[in-house]
């Protein structure tokens, strides 16, 4: 993901998303993560896995200047 300036323009005010707001979402994603890999090895769902784990990634670092 590129910065803010770069997509939204020069001079650009982005507002951040509350920090209570990603964490709430960060818990939710942890706790299906939980559920996902408490599933025996060879029956999970690897891709849906990886699918959390980058929604996990994207919303700890979404008030960074870059992605």
């Amino acid at each position: 993901m590129k910065n803010n300036e770069r997509l939204y323009g020069e001079g650009i005010e982005v507002p951040e998303i509350p920090e209570e707001i990603i964490m709430r979402r960060v818990e939710l994603l942890n706790d299906h993560l939980s559920e996902l890999i408490s599933i025996d090895y060879m029956d999970r769902e690897t891709r849906r896995i990886d699918e959390v784990l980058n929604a996990v990634n994207f919303w700890l670092k979404i008030n960074k200047k870059e992605l």
